[in-house]
């Protein structure tokens, strides 16, 4: 039976080769890796399984500086069994969590409070060992600490409970439009969701009632568009903002926020807690993003499309060795076709770290701007490159001339 351990304070940091083995354990692809962003590690047949996963925060969380959150890592071991967990945030240790019975236990939870500091991104990984010293495997998850006031200011990530009871959201009025914001310009009478009770700990879930709700990269109409639901379609729901009028889906490889207005979708599971986000920085008028020079050739009318990208950029503009950056990238469909949703990838040196997103169905002309691509580098030095290469699955009918301008070279320094 699992056994849930809460941490007490001990010494930060270990020796410079601990950080450098923690650090290496996440480099690879994310396909082909051991340690996974939020993931679990299996073992090869013939050898005892054993799995490493976390229960919170989920991948790629936005998190207000200064808020304190709990760490939540479980591991398993069908073998001798789960000695020690070990915690780390970019490379350094936080805290170790022993079980409580001499030689491991087939099942061991830890809980961790850190305080989130430093406005950048952050790699949060945990170890697991078997009392004899051998590792049971790695997982690890992204955070983006970023500067939040007022009601934002605090974020929750407590594992799901039965304990709180959950407030009756007060709703506004519905929006003509499946992503607008409720019109707060009258009274506003009290909407309440369907929600349908399921047992605790289950993520609650979204389901589209309208005939499609769109997906965007915050929580208004005023941020782009990553994708879109269709009528009936489900999406998992990881967080919300203050007055829930928007929330956080997980939908297939998308991440982003989809309106919580009644009219357009219903609400199923328990919400008890679902964790408070900070919402991103609002776009600004004036795009910001560093054009990438040449820009793609124009492909010749056909029946194909194109999918080129037009512009990215550096978060932090230059980006420190073991701590997470993110790229943000803009893609558009320059051909005459739609584009179904397709792959990008990410290579980047030193150390061929790899990093993955989804590029949704693209119409003919239209622009995307994508997630954040996290990515964490191991080691320092001048003019870096990286390659950022879309649709390496070849999902998508380009042609000669949409095939040949899927990969952008990008150079930088990392201090």
């Amino acid at each position: 039976m699992p056994v849930s351990v809460k941490a007490g304070p001990q010494a930060k940091g270990k020796g410079k080769s601990r950080v450098l083995a923690a650090l290496a354990a996440l480099a690879g692809a994310a396909l082909a890796c051991n340690v996974q962003l939020g993931g679990t590690v299996r073992a090869p047949l013939g050898t005892p399984s054993a799995s490493v996963v976390f229960l919170a925060p989920a991948n790629n969380s936005v998190i207000a500086q200064g808020s304190t959150i709990t760490l939540a890592v479980t591991a398993q071991d069908s073998g001798p069994g789960v000695a020690k967990i070990d915690i780390l945030v970019d490379g350094v240790l936080l805290e170790s969590v022993a079980a409580p019975v001499e030689g491991g236990q087939s099942s061991l939870t830890a809980h961790v409070d850190w305080e989130a500091s430093g406005v950048q991104g952050h790699l949060i990984t945990a170890e697991a060992q078997r009392a004899d010293g051998t590792p049971l495997g790695e997982a690890g998850v992204a955070v983006t600490v970023v500067e939040v006031s007022g009601p934002d200011a605090t974020l929750i990530a407590a594992l799901p409970t039965q304990n709180t009871p959950e407030p009756t959201p007060t709703r506004r009025p519905p929006s003509p439009t499946p992503d607008a914001p409720a019109n707060t310009a009258t009274p506003a009478p009290t909407l309440t969701p369907s929600i349908t009770p399921t047992v605790a700990g289950v993520a609650p879930t979204l389901r589209v009632t309208f005939d499609f709700l769109n997906i965007r990269a915050g929580p208004g109409t005023e941020y782009p568009q990553i994708g879109r639901m269709n009528n009936g379609e489900t999406a998992r729901i990881v967080g919300r903002n203050a007055d829930r009028t928007w929330i956080v889906v997980e939908f297939g490889p998308v991440r982003g926020w989809v309106t919580s207005n009644p009219n357009f979708s219903e609400i199923s599971g328990d919400t008890t807690n679902i964790p408070l986000v900070a919402a991103p920085a609002a776009p600004a008028a004036t795009p910001t993003l560093q054009l990438v020079q040449p820009l793609a050739p124009t492909s010749t009318v056909g029946t194909v499309a194109d999918l080129v990208i037009d512009r990215w950029v550096f978060t932090p503009e230059t980006p420190n060795v073991n701590q997470t950056f993110f790229v943000t990238i803009v893609v558009r469909n320059q051909g005459a076709l739609d584009a179904p949703a397709s792959l990008l990838t990410g290579v980047f040196q030193p150390g061929n770290e790899r990093s993955d997103m989804a590029v949704p169905p693209l119409r003919a002309g239209e622009s995307v701007t994508l997630p954040p691509l996290y990515v964490t580098l191991r080691s320092a030095g001048p003019n870096q490159s990286g390659t950022l290469t879309l649709d390496v699955q070849n999902e998508v009918e380009e042609g000669p001339v949409g095939e040949a301008n899927n990969v952008v070279t990008i150079t930088y320094n990392v201090n």
